[in-house]
């Protein structure tokens, strides 16, 4: 029996932590998915948790990041970029912000209401992608409901953030608008109304990078993600992310990343 918007796994995936296929956790094709590891306790009678008892690790894709889940209880949810509405771009930036996509991961710690809320839903989610009728749409509902709720989680622990932390979410912002026309730092500290310098010491301090180093990720992060998931040619991706050509966008790729373009699409496929 044919039906619409069937659930493809290779797109999506949850598992307990306590029993996470090593075929998953060992694949090369696991930098291409954005992960939400999800350490709960065990529930008590009423099915509620203390507060700042669990925690979540949200890693964006192509990150080297290991997050110990041995004899942990909770979840992995891992996904990719189809399960996000990017035409929706102020979801899609917070989304972005929320998995820290120009940095290792971020880790948030939940409070008692987000918890409470998260051990309702991930037995609908759960329910929904082992049905053998399940669906694409619904999956993806459920899925923007458990993400909001980090959004908000996320956002209110913003407004208690520092004002210099708050011009890195804006930076943040402004590059993944702008990241692939936009090189020069002059153009983000005008925007952001301080000094290049002042921009640069912020970022260092909070980010550990510069302003450049962080454009350079960014852009090598899309690079992976358009040599992985697209037929282009790589003379057209170098266009795509607005490289002069071809041979400078190659130089770039390989000084980033110690591989060619080549070679990276090449591993990817073999």
């Amino acid at each position: 029996m044919k039906f619409v918007h069937q659930i493809d796994p290779s797109k999506f995936l949850i598992f307990p932590l306590s029993d996470c296929p090593e075929k998953y956790m060992q694949s090369k094709n696991r930098q291409e998915y954005f992960e939400i590891i999800w350490f709960s306790p065990e529930h008590n009678p009423d099915n509620e948790v203390a507060s700042g008892s669990q925690f979540v690790y949200l890693i964006p894709p192509f990150r080297s990041v290991i997050i110990p889940i041995e004899d942990k209880q909770g979840y992995l949810i891992a996904f990719k970029r189809d399960y996000l509405e990017e035409d929706d771009k102020e979801y899609a930036l917070d989304i972005f912000n929320l998995f820290n996509m120009q940095g290792q991961y971020t880790m948030l710690q939940l409070d008692t209401d987000t918890a409470n809320r998260f051990n309702h839903l991930q037995p609908l989610i759960t329910e929904e992608y082992q049905n053998p009728f399940g669906t694409y749409l619904v999956l993806k509902s459920l899925l923007k409901v458990f993400l909001l709720n980090l959004i908000r989680l996320n956002q209110h622990a913003f407004l208690n953030q520092d004002i210099n932390q708050k011009r890195v979410y804006e930076f943040i912002l402004l590059m993944e608008r702008y990241y692939q026309k936009e090189r020069k730092a002059s153009f983000y500290s005008d925007q952001l109304g301080i000094s290049e310098k002042r921009l640069n010491q912020i970022l260092k301090e909070k980010m550990n990078k510069t302003l450049t180093q962080l454009l350079h990720i960014r852009l090598i992060v899309e690079a992976k993600r358009k040599l992985i998931s697209s037929e282009r040619t790589i003379k057209e991706i170098a266009y795509e992310l607005n490289f002069e050509d071809r041979a400078y966008f190659s130089r770039f790729f390989k000084k980033q990343t110690g591989l060619t373009a080549e070679q990276f699409r090449n591993r990817q496929t073999n």
